[in-house]
């Protein structure tokens, strides 16, 4: 079998005490995790959390396995303690551009098959779907990624979004007219077919990291997926919907949405978002349930919106894609990086600026390379755009306002954005503000030369030799 979410849990384990922790006692499906996830990340701690008794459910639960960069290189086999953040972030880039075709394999050979609930047996009262936040509307599936296929083309789609338990066999899809389901949605809702969908919860995060991939409706996350993995994503036909499915999947919600041509049929929310603020009551397709397959010792893997992991899942994504968008107009872009302050509204870019006016031109492209982005800074390739103090410091030194801060008024805003003024009261994303800082020096003037270390001596002197 190729690589899956237990072959990850060894190598964190294996890692230590700062990339895994075990559960000692039951933990409530009421925020117990959460409170225990964030109260780690105060201590500035963010392994995998391992929770072996969630009360209500015979399963396991793991969450965090996104939830620090170094946990991001590990899923691509990079030791988590010897790189940085340039370093996986140009590590991503390189697997996602392998895309590999899936290997099908026998259904009798697929893990996730070994436990096949249909029809009446449907409950999903079996897993340990959590209730993350005190105000949520519900208990809400957020770590799976559901699978569709576009009705034109019959390629398959994947994305993460959230799903809140509306009963036994019922499920809300909340993905906006934006997301790439959503589109699909709509074409099946024209076409006035029925949409087969599937949710899967708990593999390698290395394909969870493929499926938070955003790029055009005829991109094939799972193809994506097997180049972050380093070998082909392993399938298997689906059992009640016209599907291929990850064989070495822990758990497996199969379902159909009905009658797409009406639109989202329900709601759901308020729920806690990757903006640490409460989203409001969202319009969401409902998903009829038709089968639970799952391997015997099945691990439930959670999310937590409002932890570091939901905008870590997919930060290596944006950063790729924002990276392609300014290449195409500045090709001596050196680096991108969306820092974890900005909960994903921010973008650092660095270039080697060769005339005068380049900087603000990457600061176009890199808004054009992200919709959600509200503020856009360039830095010289002196300044380390994973080093935020250092981009502080170029924005000190190196920007005149009414010169170099540049602001692009009433643009389409993200919908989970909550400085976005949203009339609808549904969710559907109002009007902001987007800025460009233009930190970098003029290349037609002369500018103060910077303090740095000697190249030689830094390389060369290590403080194990000098210090006691």
């Amino acid at each position: 079998m190729g690589k899956d979410l237990r072959d990850f849990l060894q190598q964190v384990k294996a890692a230590g005490p700062n990339f895994y922790a075990e559960v000692r006692k039951p933990l409530k499906p009421k925020l117990d995790p959460f409170i225990l996830q964030q109260k780690l990340s105060k201590e500035g701690r963010n392994p995998v959390i391992y929770c072996p008794e969630i009360e209500g459910s015979k399963l396991p639960l793991v969450t965090g396995l996104l939830g620090s960069y170094e946990l991001l290189g590990l899923a691509m086999d990079m030791d988590p303690k010897k790189v940085d953040k340039s370093e996986i972030s140009k590590e991503f880039r390189r697997r996602a551009a392998g895309a590999q075709p899936v290997k099908v394999i026998p259904t009798s050979h697929a893990p996730v098959r070994e436990v096949i609930l249909k029809g009446k047996d449907v409950d999903l009262g079996l897993l340990p779907i959590t209730q993350h936040h005190e105000l949520d509307s519900g208990k809400y599936v957020a770590g799976g990624f559901l699978i569709c296929k576009n009705p034109d083309t019959g390629i398959p789609n994947a994305g993460v979004y959230r799903h809140e338990l509306k009963g036994k066999d019922q499920l809300g899809c909340g993905f906006a007219p934006a997301h790439n389901a959503g589109y699909i949605a709509g074409r099946y809702g024209a076409l006035g077919k029925s949409m087969e969908v599937a949710i899967v919860i708990g593999h390698h995060p290395a394909v969870v990291l493929g499926c938070c991939v955003e790029g055009p409706v005829g991109m094939n996350e799972l193809e994506v997926a097997g180049g972050l993995l380093g070998e082909p994503l392993e399938v298997v036909q689906a059992e009640t919907v016209d599907l291929q499915v990850p064989a070495g999947a822990e758990i497996i919600i199969e379902g159909v949405i009905e009658r797409p041509m009406d639109g989202p049929s329900t709601t759901d929310g308020p729920f806690g978002e990757c903006t640490r603020y409460y989203g409001g009551v969202q319009r969401c397709y409902q998903m009829r349930v038709t089968a639970l397959t799952m391997r015997r010792d099945a691990i439930y893997h959670d999310l937590v919106p409002a932890h570091a992991e939901h905008n870590l899942a997919g930060i290596l994504a944006a950063e790729t894609s924002i990276h392609d968008a300014v290449k195409k107009l500045v090709p001596s872009v050196k680096a991108v990086h969306v820092p974890m302050s900005g909960v994903t509204y921010h973008i650092y870019v660095s270039i080697k600026k060769r005339v005068q006016g380049e900087g603000k031109l990457a600061g176009i492209a890199a808004l054009a390379g992200q919709s959600r982005t509200t503020m856009v800074v360039v830095v010289d390739e002196d300044v380390d755009v994973f080093d935020e103090a250092d981009v502080m410091w170029a924005i000190a030194t190196r920007v005149i306002a009414d010169r170099d801060v540049s602001i692009i008024s009433n643009v389409t805003g993200q919908r989970l954005n909550p400085s976005a003024h949203d009339e609808t009261g549904l969710g559907e994303g109002g009007m902001v503000s987007k800025m460009i800082i233009d930190a970098t020096k003029p290349v037609d003037l002369p500018f103060a030369t910077r303090v740095t270390p000697n190249k030689e001596l830094w390389q060369s002197m290590r403080l194990e030799d000098y210090l006691k």
